[in-house]
């Protein structure tokens, strides 16, 4: 199974390394791919560069398979027959210890599977598929929305007067409103007869967002006010109705003051007296 994948000589080489079938049966399949590698030094490479070099690869890479592949694919080509190696020799290992005949239809099948593997990877890819654009939907749809996008449509609106300056009369000559104006004219608003350009139109108060920022800068200039309604009355748990003296906050903080500050204290300045 071994010789139908990679050829006598190469399976020579890879049992002579081993030591073996049975030793050759325990290899991993990652192991496969380095068997027989020459280490990179200067000395193995006789004073030759090392770019012809193929790294992480060994007697696997110089088997048919993986030669007649393109340089790009030779990587991957190598990993595909370790793999198919490492079944073909247990396979091998099996037959032999069992007394079995030892066929090569296990390694025959092997390389069926990795020769059209690498005709599947040489094929090109698959052109892109230009996919033809949807057919456009030309019935017109009622936009919807409701009060919110009435409110929209109100504050943006036409004006009175914008819509008789975009009206012309008929049959009447239009005059321009100034020497670069390029032809444009004031519509309906530019004859003399009509008096219309001191027409007053309904003036629409624009509606604020009701935003936390509005409502915050709306509290704001409202809190400088004072209410002409405030009083001096209280309600209390206690007491119920009672009057409060606006005054008397500041008698007990005078009467404070007078007993440290009074004429009676004895409180002297520690600035010398004038005169």
């Amino acid at each position: 199974n071994i010789c139908a994948i990679v050829g006598p000589t190469i399976a020579a080489r890879l049992l002579g390394l081993a030591g073996g079938l049975d030793e050759l049966s325990k290899i991993p399949a990652c192991n496969f791919q380095v068997l027989g590698q020459v280490k990179g030094n200067a000395s193995s490479r006789a004073g030759m560069s090392s770019s012809h070099s193929k790294p992480h690869s060994g007697i696997v890479g110089e088997c048919e398979l993986v030669l007649k592949c393109p340089g790009y694919m030779q990587k991957k080509a190598i990993k595909v027959v370790a793999s198919k190696l490492a079944l073909a020799a247990r396979c091998d290992f099996v037959n032999a210890e069992s007394g079995r005949a030892c066929t090569a239809d296990a390694g025959i099948k092997f390389r069926n599977i990795i020769e059209s593997k690498i005709a599947k990877w040489d094929e090109p890819d698959k052109a892109q598929v230009v996919k033809a654009l949807p057919k456009p939907d030309m019935s017109t749809k009622k936009r919807r929305g409701g009060k919110r996008i009435r409110r929209m449509k109100e504050r943006f609106e036409e004006t009175e007067l914008m819509k008789q300056a975009n009206k012309r009369a008929f049959s009447k000559e239009a005059g321009e409103y100034g020497d670069d104006a390029m032809g444009l004219s004031m519509g309906l608003l530019d004859s003399k007869e009509s008096g219309k350009i001191r027409q007053t139109t309904e003036k629409k108060k624009m509606r604020q967002a009701n935003t936390k920022a509005s409502r915050k800068k709306a509290l704001q200039l409202s809190s400088g006010t004072t209410n002409g309604l405030a009083s001096s009355m209280v309600f209390t748990p206690v007491q119920g109705l009672e009057l409060v003296n606006p005054n008397a906050n500041r008698d007990r903080v005078n009467e404070a003051n007078l007993k440290w500050f009074g004429e009676n204290a004895g409180f002297r300045s520690a600035l010398p007296k004038e005169g």
